[in-house]
């Protein structure tokens, strides 16, 4: 899909601390009592992806969403839903369409009179009104930041890509840690996508060659930061990412 067509199809855009949209979470909670919070949860429809998102954050740590978009994507051009309409219930998820959320997150916490500050974009894909696929980030005290990442399946990888190619397009670049490349490609290739694990180790060797440096080294490269913090962690994901995609491979071939 043409980027540009997307976009003209409008943006929801918010800017709402997790606090102040705090009560969507708890009206939810109040709505469906047996739900027991988890996330990201791979069975999560529309609404419980979007209220979760809006989950209290730790103590001393307050998170914004700065952006959010909700959009149904098995349609052309890509539908636009406001926040509203799913918060008041005037808009209904439906198991027969496939929807995305993107979230630009942003983090401010204070330990020790230091005042730390970052910011993440989130994605997180329902083929079937079902959470299937999410590159989702949670800031704890400091603001340091954990990556969660399940990649779709191959089914459904172009139209995980096509979400990819939108937050590129339409969101900012944040600092990418060149540990997680080798983490989400390790995740590609457990999930068969060969392609996708290989691109993830190639990005990693461009931005850091493990073999030629022993201490912490940033990098700059086109449209994203990349900084690598251990040294031998990064080794250590980088061999286990070329282990995995040779297996990968080699279930593959099995199989024809």
């Amino acid at each position: 899909m043409n980027p540009s067509g997307r976009l003209a199809a409008s943006l929801t855009v918010l800017a709402l601390c997790a606090g102040c949209a705090g009560s969507y979470f708890r009206d939810y909670q109040r709505a469906h009592p047996d739900w027991v919070f988890a996330f990201p949860d791979p069975g999560a429809d529309l609404e419980q992806t979007v209220a979760s998102l809006y989950a209290p954050p730790p103590l001393g740590t307050q998170i914004s969403i700065r952006r959010l978009e909700i959009l149904r994507v098995d349609v052309e051009p890509w539908q636009t839903i406001a926040f509203e309409d799913l918060r008041t219930g005037r808009f209904t998820s439906s198991a027969a369409a496939s929807y995305a959320v993107v979230a630009h997150f942003t983090c401010r916490g204070r330990v020790d009179l230091q005042i730390y500050q970052g910011e993440k974009i989130g994605w997180y894909l329902m083929p079937g009104n079902r959470l299937g696929a999410f590159d989702h980030f949670e800031f704890i005290e400091a603001c340091a930041v954990h990556n969660d990442f399940r990649p779709a399946s191959t089914e459904h990888a172009a139209l995980e890509r096509a979400v990819e190619a939108h937050v590129a397009a339409h969101y900012p670049p944040s600092m990418v840690h060149v540990h997680e490349l080798y983490q989400k490609g390790i995740a590609y290739a457990r999930a068969d996508r060969v392609e996708d694990a290989k691109r993830m180790l190639q990005a990693g060797r461009r931005a850091f060659d493990v073999s030629a440096d022993d201490k912490p080294t940033e990098f700059e490269t086109p449209g994203v930061h990349l900084e690598v913090v251990r040294l031998d962690q990064a080794r250590s994901l980088r061999d286990v990412l070329v282990r995995e995609i040779a297996a990968a491979e080699t279930r593959a071939l099995a199989a024809k």
